[in-house]
């Protein structure tokens, strides 16, 4: 895959004999906007710091712009902007002076880079409102300007609209998808705002207990695991067989309540009733389901929500 940005193989992080991060399989492609979800302690943060040499990797290998982060992290940290966890700056300065401050720091960024970031996070540049009185929301954007002021091909964002109210969230939803579409960046992020990432997110990965249970873009999940046909018939173990045997079904799962939930997508309902009719097995109900981000992620989990 020459378009991936980032790759992981088999990345692993142990504490101790706790494993925080497990043989983690990650495929970042150019332009892209990557979600990781995962509750609290899933090992978000602790992939998207290994990602930057910033923790210690126990086992398996990353790989950047086609290059290994073994002797090239130098190079690759001039080339991403990050923000992780809360935005740290001075509360009695600006949003520019801030920057100013940042830009130094760095040593060299281009003319007009603190206008132009904040530009793109909207926040104005001639505003002389102190940090210490900005809102939630605005801290976050200038942590997203902090991160993109030397015009980084990749930005990672842990939690980016954590906290934020519904017009921050949606202020922060639209910058972020314009740095994509419009930029160019491609932009890995961490969000436990389910609703959100469904209008957000290119791709998705859902992380368990340190686990990558699930790689896919939104619109290949959405295809193949949010939508099924859920059948309600007893006795059920005799009707897999049944479908497994006659419709050649491979993708299914019992619930909890003993319904059978079908991702077959070339499976029609018509099929399933006519196979069971002349098996004279009656049907309690069938239906084609649609579930959200959510629903999928409490199925992949086996538990609840994470929000």
């Amino acid at each position: 895959m020459d378009n991936l940005i980032i790759e992981t193989k088999g990345l692993t992080k142990y504490y101790g004999n706790t494993a925080a991060v497990r043989d983690v399989d990650l495929h970042v492609r150019k332009g892209e906007i990557y979600a990781l979800l995962g509750r609290n302690g899933a090992g978000k943060t602790t992939i998207m710091k290994m990602l930057l040499g910033l923790s210690s990797i126990s086992k398996g290998s990353i790989h950047m712009f086609g290059k290994p982060l073994d002797g090239n992290k130098k190079e690759f940290l001039g080339r991403i902007g990050v923000m992780i966890e809360t935005p740290g700056f001075y509360p009695n300065l600006t949003a520019a002076e801030n920057l100013e401050i940042l830009a130094d720091l760095r040593g060299y960024v281009k003319r007009n880079a603190i206008e132009e970031s904040l530009e793109k996070v909207g926040l104005p540049y001639q505003d002389k409102k102190l940090f210490s009185e900005f809102s939630l929301g605005m801290k976050q954007r200038l942590g997203i300007a902090a991160a993109i002021i030397h015009d980084p091909e990749v930005l990672i964002l842990d939690e980016p609209i954590n906290g934020l109210d519904p017009i921050g969230v949606m202020e922060t939803r639209n910058f972020i998808r314009a740095l994509s579409q419009d930029y160019g960046k491609t932009i890995l992020l961490s969000s436990h705002i389910l609703s959100e990432i469904e209008l957000l997110a290119d791709s998705i990965g859902i992380i368990d207990k340190g686990i990558l249970l699930e790689e896919s873009s939104y619109e290949e999940l959405k295809r193949r695991n949010m939508h099924y046909i859920l059948l309600s018939v007893e006795p059920a173990e005799t009707v897999i067989h049944m479908l497994e045997e006659e419709l050649h079904v491979k993708d299914y799962r019992v619930t909890g309540k003993g319904d059978i939930q079908i991702f077959d997508t070339g499976i029609q309902t018509r099929d399933i009733v006519r196979l069971l009719a002349g098996r004279n097995i009656y049907v309690d109900a069938i239906n084609k389901c649609s579930d959200s981000l959510e629903d999928y992620f409490k199925r992949m989990t086996g538990g609840e929500g994470i929000g």
